[in-house]
């Protein structure tokens, strides 16, 4: 598959210049998105397109280098009965988003929404309470194999405002937007590309500003680590 995968890439670089930047993805919701603005293109195409035939690739590419056309009927045929190995809701996967104080996946919907035109089809849990000592907190991570937000349980507090829990799932979210993949060939997994994003989010300097003040505090009242990170 992988050898099939470069060949397609070259083609495609062929057809729609060389410094193109292709990026696998699993999202569903967007599985063909093609940003030709930037000085260096990026065409994000879900994972399945690997077993397409050739009249789907072919049209594909047609597809690509006619930016007024509409999808073809072969691509959404195609969409439509992706083989069951490329398809990524798990139902064996146990979330609890549910909280004392918050529900994480009403704030994921909402931020889904507003930063994300609601692209994102991923799952978000509270970690485990793992006890023990501790001297830092990572308070998020996004598992890409699982397409899964993990949010440190010592944020569901009274002591946490909203804003702070937001502005730490909407981080993972654009891990996760990303698919954790700098699209401007950075390889840091915060590229510019990525600041750029993260930074849309409303209370961004507000949020930085509160966990400066109160990492400490968060540091005594966390049961400790969390979990995957």
């Amino acid at each position: 598959m992988l050898l099939w995968r470069k060949a397609f890439e070259k083609h495609l670089k062929a057809v729609l210049g060389t410094n193109l930047e292709i990026i696998w993805t699993e999202n569903r919701r967007s599985m063909i998105t093609f940003d030709r603005r930037k000085n260096v293109p990026v065409l994000r195409l879900h994972s399945a397109f690997e077993v397409a035939d050739e009249t789907v690739r072919g049209d594909l590419v047609y597809y690509l280098t006619h930016p007024r056309a509409k999808i073809p009927k072969s691509i959404h045929a195609f969409v439509k009965n992706i083989p069951s190995e490329h398809k990524t809701n798990n139902p064996r996967l146990k979330t609890t988003s549910r909280g004392r104080n918050y529900n994480l996946r009403t704030i994921y919907k909402k931020l889904n929404k507003k930063y994300f035109e609601d692209k994102l089809d991923g799952h978000i849990t509270w970690g485990r309470r793992i006890f023990g000592k501790k001297r830092s907190i990572v308070f998020g991570s996004f598992s890409p194999s699982e397409k899964l937000i993990r949010i440190h349980p010592v944020l569901d507090t009274e002591l946490v405002p909203l804003f702070y829990l937001e502005s730490v799932i909407h981080h993972e979210m654009v891990h996760e937007y990303l698919d954790s993949t700098d699209i401007s060939g950075d390889d840091s997994m915060h590229s510019s590309v990525f600041r750029e994003l993260e930074e849309k989010f409303s209370h961004h300097e507000l949020a930085k500003a509160w966990q400066k003040r109160h990492v400490t505090k968060l540091l005594r009242y966390s049961p400790g680590k969390a979990e995957d990170q």
